[in-house]
């Protein structure tokens, strides 16, 4: 018998509180009109010796067929060595040798779950997601994949189960998941995010901007270990939910000159805590010296010149412009996302 399934998840933008989140601070974020699809097609059947899983994902420019048995044995050398990276073992950029390996890991984790026999089984996805660049290009590609495979095979969860197994799959990434974007991607929207409970917020009717300054050369689990000792050594933390909570109310209240002090302050905290470069610290502030608001959206870098999506507030679009176009970038308004991960 053959099945095939089609899911969609969107990117994710977030306003204020990156990098705080992940210690029990709040975070504002929104969903946003960048899409992952992943098709999963299977073929089932009773087991043989030749059952075999394809991954065809062209962003990472891969595409390649593994037994089921290489890749069970995959996803266990990746747990073990994430336990190495827990007890301090490792880096880690030593669990996933390779980006695809998320996504392999995500798939094996369903097959576990699954009682199907499969003969064959193809996984592919295409995304329009920036890859790196604090969007959640990740989480999305997991979200889209456990949406999909859940349907070829039938398997009846409940949202806290697809929520758990993002979580569990962004963790070998990232370090330490606080779970903003699996759940934001997974429901779409906009959420206030505070110790694992999204509190869904009315979309901002304030137009907001995205300047893409590029992929950064860091990771953000690099970039999340830079900022950690930052948070355990000082009270860092309660600045950034100050801010957080003061956003929340500026936004709420459509309130311009609220929400770019808000977005100042914020980004004064990043550069503290060293995830903003200094090429973006410059375009950052001449930004500001034309009356705008931004930062970096996103785990930002510890090393190169390149931080990923900035969210831009300005006075207006045309006043930015010029100083967008001087950095040699490009601004596109955000358009925000509703339906959050779905079936096609």
């Amino acid at each position: 018998m053959h099945r095939l399934a089609r899911a969609r998840a969107p990117a994710k933008l977030i306003l204020s509180g990156e990098h705080s989140v992940v210690y029990g601070k709040p975070a504002l974020a929104m969903a946003t009109h960048y899409y992952t699809e992943s098709i999963a097609e299977a073929t089932l059947s009773s087991p043989s010796l030749s059952q075999n899983i394809a991954f065809r994902l062209p962003q990472l420019q891969y595409a390649k067929q593994l037994t089921l048995a290489t890749l069970k044995k995959l996803t266990r050398r990746v747990r073990q060595d994430y336990r190495a990276f827990l007890a301090g073992e490792c880096g880690i950029r030593d669990v996933l040798k390779k980006p695809v390996e998320l996504i392999q890991f995500t798939v094996a984790n369903l097959l576990d779950l699954s009682q199907a026999m499969i003969q064959s089984m193809h996984v592919e996805t295409h995304s329009t997601i920036p890859i790196g660049c604090g969007m959640g290009s990740s989480a999305a590609l997991v979200m889209s994949t456990l949406r999909a495979v859940a349907q070829l095979f039938n398997l009846e969860l409940e949202a806290e189960a697809y929520v758990r197994l993002g979580i569990d799959a962004e963790n070998l990434q990232h370090g330490y998941s606080s779970g903003l974007d699996i759940q934001l991607i997974w429901q779409g929207g906009c959420v206030y995010f505070k110790e694992g409970k999204a509190t869904a917020r009315a979309a901002s009717a304030l137009p907001l901007y995205g300047v893409n300054t590029g992929k950064p050369v860091s990771t953000t689990g690099e970039c999340v270990m830079q900022a950690r000792k930052f948070f355990l050594a000082s009270k860092i933390a309660e600045d950034f939910e100050a801010v957080t909570d003061a956003l929340d109310v500026a936004f709420a209240q459509n309130n311009r000159v609220a929400i770019q002090q808000g977005i100042r302050e914020n980004h004064r905290l990043l550069c503290q805590i060293g995830v903003v470069p200094e090429s973006v610290e410059r375009f950052i502030a001449a930004l500001e010296s034309v009356g705008a608001a931004a930062k970096i959206s996103g785990a930002g870098a510890v090393r190169g010149g390149r931080a990923g999506m900035v969210l831009v507030v300005p006075e207006t679009v045309e006043s930015v412009q010029p100083v967008i176009e001087r950095f040699g970038f490009s601004v596109e308004r955000i358009q925000g996302d509703s339906y959050g991960t779905h079936l096609l």
